[in-house]
């Protein structure tokens, strides 16, 4: 692959570091949103994979961050190392609530670690750069989906979990581009450099599918030895909360297939108006030093 240094695109925002520790309970978190139950014990089990990934992901662009020659992209770099190890905190406390509340999923946190640390020690760091650019993706795809429906700002759910989604939604797409950025400033636009991003896209597509299809069967399996369905819960306009599946099946092949495209970028997609929106809705969140 092409090692030419090149100037990263233009970032259309400012990629802002926030300091957030929100209050989890465990009682809250035995039922923390109105949405069908299924659904919430999803988001239970992303969250579970969450620590194990956000670490993947820093380590994977701080690997570069010496080989970054452009200011601003290396302070872009350094903003995303910061965010993304925020939300690995914050998701490990979140997850401690939903371990004393004994929710499904928490043996996906040991799935993802034995995973992702047998990727960082057989995947050379380029394919970790461009799997983690791939991932990056999904995650932005998923907020856009999140902050855009606001199923979490109109089901009733405990006000720090729903911080703590709403967050990491803007933030992600905050800071999309940073990884991808890095990816083409250290290898470059090139046949190549772009074959190795989407031979890792499908990687984690492929992975990926599996990996989910895997977790929501033991989520099932487990609801159905617990006696419980994946019951429909009304919002408080009598309107049905979505199913996991609108969740994730909302999410545009179009978006998808576009990351394939050798002149992709994450910004081609503007997600600037729900991040300002996310923004107006919540006014100095995570800028003040954090209760203890």
């Amino acid at each position: 692959m092409s090692q030419t240094r090149i100037p990263p695109r233009e970032t259309p925002i400012e990629i802002i570091r926030r300091r957030v520790r929100l209050a989890y309970d465990a009682v809250a978190a035995k039922a923390w949103t109105r949405l069908p139950r299924v659904t919430e014990d999803g988001l239970n089990a992303i969250s579970f994979l969450f620590p194990a990934g956000e670490t993947f992901f820093v380590r994977s662009v701080a690997h570069y961050r010496d080989r970054i020659t452009d200011p601003a992209l290396k302070d872009a770099a350094s903003r995303f190392i910061f965010q993304e190890a925020m939300h690995s905190k914050e998701h490990e406390r979140s997850n401690a609530a939903l371990r004393e509340a004994n929710v499904l999923g928490a043996e996906l946190e040991v799935v993802a670690k034995v995973l992702l640390g047998a990727a960082r020690w057989f995947l050379p760091p380029a394919t970790r750069l461009a799997v983690t650019c791939a991932l990056e993706h999904f995650t932005a795809m998923l907020a856009e989906r999140l902050l855009s429906r606001r199923w979490l700002a109109r089901e009733g759910t405990d006000p720090a979990f729903a911080g703590l989604w709403l967050w990491h939604a803007a933030e992600e797409i905050e800071h999309k581009a940073v990884c991808f950025d890095v990816y083409e400033h250290v290898f470059g636009r090139g046949v190549l450099a772009w074959l190795h991003r989407i031979a890792a896209m499908a990687l984690v597509s492929f992975c990926g599918a599996m990996g989910l299809l895997t977790a929501f069967t033991v989520v099932r399996v487990k609801l159905a030895l617990r006696g419980r369905r994946g019951r429909a819960r009304k919002a408080p306009d009598g309107k049905a909360g979505p199913s996991l599946g609108n969740l994730f099946a909302t999410v545009s092949a179009q978006s998808y297939f576009a990351y394939f495209r050798r002149d992709f970028h994450p910004w081609d997609q503007d997600d600037r108006p729900l991040l300002e929106e996310w923004k107006r809705e919540n006014p100095g969140f995570g800028l003040h030093e954090p209760a203890a």
